[in-house]
This record gives C-alpha cells, structure tokens and sequence, in this order.
C-alpha cells in the first residue's frame, strides 16, 4: 500500500527531472500528439494486465501511467504536484457538495446506488460551472 515515508511529490520530481534530462539529451516527443498516445497505450496496458488477472503486472504498468502522465504536465508546463492538489481540492469541494444535497433531500448516502451518486455529481458540477466558483480558479498558486 501507500508508504509514509516515500512521498508522491518526492517521486513526481524524480520523474520530471528524469524526463527533462532525457529530453536535453534529444529523447523526447517532437510534440503533445506522442504524449496523448503513450498515456492511452499504458492505461490500455494496466486495462490488459488486469484482464489477465496479472495484478503485480497491472501495478508495474500503473507505475508507467504515472510516469507517462507527469511528461504530459511537463508538455503542458504544469506542475504536477500542484495539478493533483487542485484536482484533490476540487473532488473536495464536489463530495461536500454532494453530501450536502442529499442531506437537503433527507437521502443518505448509503442508499443511493452508483447512478443517482453520480447524477447528483454531474449536477454538483454544473452549479460549480454556472455560478464561477471552481475551486480550480481559486488559491494564490493557480494558473487559471
């Protein structure tokens, strides 16, 4: 599982600057288009190693999304690290929402099955969109 001591932030560094020193040495995608394609080929990969039921060789392959992922923020000019924070920030802002409206309507949580969750998700979002108040626009470190 997750180990404390090794950081996330710590790996998707590593990862930055190993990319960004094989892309100094000329090993790199000419452009976004073969950034898009790897990240589709190595999920596609976990997909298979998963179906196989080789789940070892579906976590190696999780490793290579990761991987593929952080080049697509360094084409992006994006930090990572930062993009997950926001990303948390705003599934935060959404489940409260959520939790919120069903509390509203007196419905647990509990009861609901996976398409009414959702439905209610999707309208979570669209207030967020309609009324501007996307936490990925807010916060003193944001590029939005």
């Amino acid at each position: 599982m997750f180990e404390p001591g090794r950081t996330a932030s710590e790996a998707l560094s590593q990862s930055w600057s190993i990319q960004s020193t094989a892309s100094a040495l000329g090993f790199d995608w000419p452009d976004i288009t073969g950034v898009f394609a790897k990240v589709l080929e190595e999920v596609q990969e976990v997909q298979h190693a998963w179906d196989e039921g080789d789940y070892d060789h579906a976590k190696r392959e999780l490793g290579d999304v990761l991987f593929a992922v952080v080049n697509l923020a360094r084409f992006l000019n994006a930090d990572p690290g930062d993009e997950l924070h926001r990303a948390n920030e705003r599934f935060n802002l959404r489940f409260s929402l959520l939790k919120e409206q069903l509390k509203c309507n007196s419905i647990k949580i509990e009861d609901c099955t996976l398409e009414e969750l959702d439905a209610v998700w999707e309208q979570v979002k669209k207030a967020l969109r309609e009324t501007g108040e996307n936490v990925a626009e807010q916060g003193a470190g944001s590029r939005a």
